[in-house]
């Protein structure tokens, strides 16, 4: 008899050992850069953690990188003051 957990346990000792190529990882995050895809989605369509997608894209991206912060603010304040300049 097959008890829901070992089926569980089976079916997460099966994705453990996966390896994706170099080229898939750079794929994939572009895909991501070129807001095709989000870091959940392909979380959820390779069944693979979210943690391993953020690390293909610290080691694959050209402009996210680990350590170094992007501020992205659509109405700052310096938009408004050159604005305002001109």
């Amino acid at each position: 008899m097959v008890f829901k957990e070992d089926y569980a346990r089976s079916k997460r000792s099966a994705h453990q050992n996966r390896y994706f190529s170099e080229s898939f990882k750079k794929q994939k995050v572009s895909e991501i850069e070129s807001n095709l895809f989000t870091v959940s989605d392909l979380s959820r369509m390779y069944e693979v953690s979210r943690t391993s997608v953020y690390k293909w894209i610290y080691r694959y991206s050209l402009h996210r990188k680990r350590g170094i912060k992007q501020v992205i603010e659509l109405n700052s304040d310096s938009k408004k003051i050159i604005t305002a300049k001109t």
